[in-house]
């Protein structure tokens, strides 16, 4: 029975040997895109359905009727120097925020406090936190928008936008920006193993 095995495994294998990999033409080109960028298990020449929220149940088409929101809004908000306060004209930009975090309940933000080049790097982590935090104190307290969907952070000037040495400049750095994320609605997302069971 052995011998038989191992005749058998010898005649396979040279047949194997035999067979040659034909090379693809240079000219070769994949008719259809087989990335999934957005990684819901559809491939891209289908994906009628780009910006699927990750996680997302989808159909062959990789649509879920939610779509992600990422949008960025840098408010116009003028900063003096050392300065956290927002004068009354500031706060149609706060309402701007607020109203989108409405639309999209699905979302949150995170509130970016940024300071110019001027003073010690400390002090402008300090106050570019304050202006943040002040930000995210009128979205909770003048427009309802619940605390756990605001998140508040300070930058100080590691993320500068001018590098000049020039008021105008650090006029420019000394700002605040809202990164609104989230999906545009509620949808049900795939069972994993960290998916919580319920009672």
């Amino acid at each position: 029975m052995r011998v038989i095995f191992v005749t058998l495994l010898f005649i396979l294998l040279s047949g194997c040997s035999g067979n040659k990999v034909m090379p693809f033409p240079e000219d070769f080109a994949q008719p259809s895109d087989l990335r999934d960028l957005d990684f819901d298990g559809v491939i891209q020449e289908r994906d009628a359905c780009g910006n699927t929220l990750q996680g997302a149940i989808v159909d062959n088409h990789g649509c879920a009727g939610a779509k992600t929101i990422n949008k960025q809004i840098t408010l116009k908000i003028q900063f003096t120097n050392g300065s956290s306060s927002i004068t009354p004209d500031h706060l149609p930009e706060i309402k701007r925020v607020a109203d989108l975090l409405k639309k999209y309940p699905y979302t949150r933000v995170t509130i970016e406090g940024h300071a110019s080049a001027r003073g010690k790097a400390n002090i402008n982590k300090w106050i570019s936190l304050k202006r943040a935090k002040a930000v995210a104190f009128l979205l909770s307290f003048e427009h309802g928008i619940n605390h756990s969907r605001i998140r508040a952070v300070g930058y100080g000037e590691e993320q500068l936008l001018d590098t000049a040495d020039t008021p105008e400049a650090h006029e420019r750095n000394r700002r605040v920006v809202a990164n609104i994320q989230g999906s545009s609605k509620t949808t049900p997302l795939k069972w994993t193993i960290y998916t919580e069971l319920e009672d």
